[in-house]
């Protein structure tokens, strides 16, 4: 009969202690909030040091940041960081409020925490994310922490309009230019040297100047902002535009859209503003600002005019206002409005356009005559249906007809005829086919099919059809371009890169044609002085002079074509081109110009456009135009 002792182990395995942190956070940095940071430090650091089961792993305290977002708060970054790496396993918080006042941001931190296996313990609330109603009873908590969160900034936002109205709000602007935030008569006061500076502004505008010439002639004589920056064109606007030198100030003129993100966005009508007349003295008078605000209104006039639709039409598929465009097609006008996507480069948009006359039926439709005044914002839905938000908040809707359905007729397929180089030309760089197309005189080109694919490039040179059929016939030393010839004889024909042909025959010979080739399309920004006085024209005897065009391709063109004495009609040469037509001919792969003005004496260009190379030790060397 068997028997089965248990052996009971003489070691017993050592429970590995936790590795716990502690998180901590103020929203303001006011002396008392200050102390119950550090007392939160104190009291965390005690508790787990004092616990034999656990591992110190740290305190991490953010102080005078809100809770309602993770960015910009270092420490609970740090913390997270450190929790990924696997320094912590347990994390200690006062509260949820403390941690996050976010409901998305608490429910993801604590999930990823989860899931690597760090527990999160809020004492206040006595809740464990690892326990089986944790996430739920977060979840509803966060949404406590968020609402009072929001009932907090809507107080403070209540309180400061009511500041606003009585005139009782200080400046957020201590220091502007011109002005100095005086706290104890709780009002601007001149500063006597940059008032003269705002004067010198305000005149050089009514003068006529521009706002980039204002902010160049402030640059050039040594002003700064209040910033210690230079002064740019929008910089100089704000000033101009701004009320507080005519002695006024207008509160609110921007506002926090939300009060999670905390975003601020410009007041265009959304919130009252709050203007408080003649509350500090003047630098400008006020006849002298409001003809400046008539100036700057003159000028927006006549550089963006303003119609009908203008800023109150968005696309609903890109986000992006409606522009006006006008188009003539024959005689007649049109203007369309169209989303503003279809004009910036490298974006694109399916949204649908609107003519203008159509806009204005359709408004009258909707709306009623009057629309302009009613109408505050239009949107354009991807079906073509528009959304029409009028003054008072009430929201229309225009539905867009359906299109008609366009059966296409079909097209019949016309073989292009054949053609005797047709698989038979190659490109000696990409080893790819050529293909012909008709260039714009008409005539057959071949250039390499690899500058036709949107993800192939090469830049080998084009040769016309005839131009191959002179190039065979002057290898074959033939007259006339003979196609039963061309059949039985050639194999296949290779263009290299400086534009030498290689027939490639069947009984296994190569028959090469040299010459360089230019690429006519290809500019490069080149300018050569060892070319100066050393290019004569054989036509009218002048020699030939640099020119740039488009401020950075430079070109050689025959002095005689400015003279009233000389008529001269002699070919032009690019810089570019020269530089690799003299490489050519002296046999370098790079222009070299100390090596150019040691060995050629001049060249001479002749009527057909053909060049010739004068060597000081008498050679001549002669590179014909292909």
């Amino acid at each position: 009969m068997k028997i089965i002792r248990k052996i009971k182990p003489e070691i017993t395995a050592e429970k590995p202690k936790k590795r716990v942190a502690a998180y901590a956070r103020v929203s303001r940095q006011t002396e008392r909030l200050m102390h119950s940071v550090s007392a939160q430090v104190n009291y965390y650091s005690s508790l787990i040091q004092n616990n034999p089961e656990w591992e110190y792993a740290g305190v991490y305290a953010d102080s005078g940041i809100s809770g309602l977002s993770i960015a910009g708060r270092d420490e609970f970054s740090r913390m997270l960081a450190d929790c990924d790496a696997g320094k912590i396993d347990l994390i200690l918080c006062k509260s949820i409020s403390r941690f996050a006042r976010n409901t998305v941001d608490l429910l993801n931190t604590v999930r990823h925490l989860k899931e690597i296996g760090v527990e999160v313990r809020f004492e206040k609330e006595n809740i464990s994310s690892l326990s089986k109603d944790g996430e739920f009873m977060m979840t509803i908590l966060a949404s406590f922490a968020e609402e009072e969160s929001r009932n907090i900034s809507e107080n403070t936002k209540w309180g400061l309009r009511k500041r606003m109205e009585s005139g009782e709000i200080g400046a957020a602007n201590k220091h502007i230019l011109g002005y100095q935030y005086d706290e104890e008569q709780e009002m601007y006061v001149i500063i006597p040297e940059e008032a003269e500076i705002v004067r010198w502004m305000f005149r050089m505008y009514l003068d006529g100047t521009s706002l980039r010439l204002i902010a160049e002639n402030m640059n050039n004589a040594g002003i700064r902002s209040v910033l210690g920056n230079e002064f740019c064109e929008g910089t100089v606007r704000g000033l101009i535009f701004n009320e507080i030198y005519a002695g006024d100030l207008l509160r609110q003129k921007s506002f926090t859209e939300n009060h999670i993100t905390k975003h601020k966005v410009l007041n265009r009508g959304e919130l009252p503003q709050y203007l408080m007349t003649d509350c500090h003295e003047a630098i400008i008078d006020r006849e002298t600002y409001e003809k400046v605000q008539d100036e700057m209104k003159r000028r927006e006039s006549m550089l963006n005019p303003v119609y009908c639709f203008t800023g109150k039409i968005r696309c609903g598929i890109c986000g992006q206002p409606y522009t006006r465009k006008k188009m003539m097609r024959g005689e007649k006008i049109y203007v369309h409005w169209i989303c503003r996507s279809k004009k910036e480069k490298g974006m694109t948009c399916t949204s649908v356009n609107f003519r203008e006359t159509e806009l204005i039926n359709i408004c009258t439709d909707v709306i009623g005559e009057d629309f302009e005044s009613l109408l505050r914002e239009m949107k354009v839905t991807e079906s073509g249906d528009i959304q029409f938000r009028l003054t008072g908040g009430e929201v229309r809707t225009w539905t867009h007809p359906p299109k008609p359905v366009r059966i296409p007729k079909p097209k019949p397929k016309e073989k292009r005829p054949s053609h005797i180089f047709d698989g038979k030309i190659f490109c000696g760089i990409c080893r790819r086919r050529f293909g012909r197309m008709k260039a714009y005189n008409k005539q057959i080109i071949w250039k390499c099919r690899a500058k036709a694919t949107s993800q192939a490039t090469c830049n080998s040179v084009n040769y016309y059809d005839e131009e191959i059929r002179t190039v065979f016939c002057k290898v074959m030393d033939i007259d006339k371009f003979d196609e039963e010839l061309f059949s039985e004889t050639t194999e296949k024909i290779i263009i290299r890169k400086d534009g030498t042909v290689d027939f490639c025959m069947k009984d296994g010979t190569v028959r090469t044609y040299e010459t360089l080739k230019l690429c006519i399309n290809q500019h490069e920004s080149t300018s050569t002085d060892e070319f100066t006085d050393k290019i004569q024209c054989t036509c009218c005897g002048n020699s030939y002079h640099r020119y740039c065009c488009y401020g950075k391709y430079f070109y050689w063109h025959c002095s005689g074509k400015k003279r009233i004495t000389a008529e001269c009609r002699n070919v032009d040469f690019s810089d570019c081109n020269l530089r690799q037509i003299t490489a050519y001919i002296m046999e370098t792969d790079e222009f070299d110009g100390s090596a150019f003005l040691k060995e050629i004496s001049y060249i001479s260009v002749n009527s057909d456009g053909s060049l010739e190379y004068h060597f000081i030790d008498g050679r001549i060397k002669k590179w014909q135009k292909t």
